[in-house]
C-alpha cells in the first residue's frame, strides 16, 4: 500500500489517500544475501538532505572523507543510509547521490525519511530507480504491495546455507495527519509484515530464530521512554550532547510495534536517525535503541556531531562505535 502526500495550499484541505495492492510472500522481500563473518560491520550514514541549490561538490567531499575513513581497511561489508536522503532535490542530484555512494564497492542501501517526499521527483521514481540499479545496491520496494511505505525489505546475512543475521530495513512514513499533525508511524500491514517476516525466517532457518538489525528513519514512539528507563549505552560527546532528549521528535503515536517487536524476540538493535543532534544509545527491555550521526551539516546540526557511525557484529555481541568530523577537514 503505497501512501501517497496530496500538497494543498490549506492544511484543512490535506489529505492522505491509500490504495490497494496484491498480497506476496514473505520471501518476495528478500532483497539479497551477504557473507557473514566474524566482526561484520556495517557503516551507517544518514541525515544527508542532499539538495539542487547547496554546494554537493563539499557534501561529497565530507561524506567521502567519512566512507574512505570507515572503509580504510577494506573492511566495510554493508553501508546503509537511514533516511533523509534528499530535500528540494531533482533527479539528477539523485542519481548523482546514488552512483556515489555505489562508487565504493560496499554493498549498500538506502531507506526513507519524512523529507524524501519534499523533491522535484515522486518516491515511485526513486524506488523504481533504485530497484534497477544493480552493480552493489541491495534494495526492493514491492510497489504493487499491500504493505504501506515504499521500501520494506530484508537482507539476509549468510554463514553457508545458514541465516546468521537478519538485516530488516523498513520506512517509518513521512507526515501524519489525522488524530494530530506530526510524524507519521508504522502502520499495522507494516508490523503484521515484520511479524510474517520473523515467522517465516525462523522456518527456514531450521526453526532457529535468527537475531535482525532493524534500520529505519523516525525512531519508535518510546525513544524518550528509553532514555529515562533503559540503560545508557552512550549519552553524546561531553559538552555535547548529553542525549539531548529534549530534541527527540518521535511520531505521537504509538503504534503498538515494539510490543511486537519484544513477542518476536528476533530484533537485537534498531537504528535511526531523524533528530540531527541526538547520538545517544540505550538498551530497553533487551533491544539496543541507536541513534545514527549526521552525514553533513544541512539543515541544523551541531558542528560537532557530524560523521558517522559503525555497527561491529560479533556472535552475539554489537558493537556501535562513533566517529566524528568537521567541514574544515575538507575546505
Amino acid at each position: 500500500m503505497k501512501k501517497k502526500l496530496v500538497p494543498l495550499f490549506f492544511t484543512t484541505a490535506l489529505l492522505l489517500t491509500a490504495c490497494g495492492g496484491k498480497s506476496y510472500s514473505p520471501s518476495d522481500y528478500i532483497a539479497g544475501t551477504l557473507p557473514y563473518r566474524d566482526g561484520f560491520k556495517i557503516l551507517q550514514l544518514t541525515d544527508i538532505h542532499m539538495s539542487d541549490k547547496d554546494d554537493q561538490d563539499l557534501h561529497f567531499a565530507f561524506m567521502d572523507k567519512l566512507i574512505t575513513e570507515a572503509n580504510a581497511a577494506h573492511d566495510v561489508d554493508f553501508m546503509v543510509v537511514t533516511g533523509d536522503l534528499f530535500t528540494f532535490a531533482s533527479r539528477g542530484t539523485a542519481i548523482k547521490l546514488f552512483k556515489f555512494l555505489d562508487s565504493y564497492g560496499i554493498k549498500w542501501s538506502v531507506v526513507f525519511g519524512n523529507h524524501d517526499e519534499q523533491t522535484y521527483f515522486p518516491v515511485d521514481w526513486m524506488t523504481s530507480y533504485l530497484n534497477n540499479f544493480g552493480s552493489n545496491c541491495i534494495f526492493k520496494d514491492l510497489q504493487d504491495d499491500k504493505v504501506q511505505g515504499n521500501c520494506n525489505f530484508a537482507i539476509n546475512v549468510m554463514d553457508g546455507a545458514t541465516i546468521k543475521k537478519q538485516l530488516i530495513l523498513m520506512d517509518s512514513n513521512r507526515y501524519y495527519f489525522g488524530s494530530y499533525m506530526g510524524y507519521d508511524y508504522f502502520k499495522q500491514d507494516q508490523i503484521d509484515w515484520y511479524s510474517n517476516l520473523v515467522d517465516y525466517t525462523t522456518s527456514q532457518n531450521g526453526g532457529t530464530k535468527v537475531d535482525s538489525l532493524m534500520f529505519y528513519h523516525i525512531p519508535l514512539f518510546e525513544i524518550n521512554v528509553t532514555y529515562d528507563e533503559g540503560t545508557r549505552i552512550y549519552d553524546g560527546p561531553k559538552g555535547n550532547g548529553d542525549g539531548k532528549r529534549e530534541d527527540c521528535c518521535p511520531p505521537k503515536e504509538n503504534s503498538g510495534f515494539f510490543d511486537t517487536i519484544k513477542a518476536k524476540g528476533s530484533t537485537k538493535g534498531m537504528f535511526f536517525g531523524h533528530d540531527h543532534i541526538n547520538t545517544f544509545e540505550t538498551d530497553y527491555q533487551g533491544v539496543k535503541f541507536c541513534y545514527g550521526i549526521k552525514s553533513t551539516d544541512r539543515i541544523y546540526y551541531h558542528e560537532d556531531l557530524l560523521g558517522y557511525q559503525t555497527i561491529t557484529l560479533d556472535g552475539d555481541q554489537i558493537n556501535v562505535h562513533r566517529f566524528f568530523h568537521t567541514y574544515a577537514e575538507v575546505k
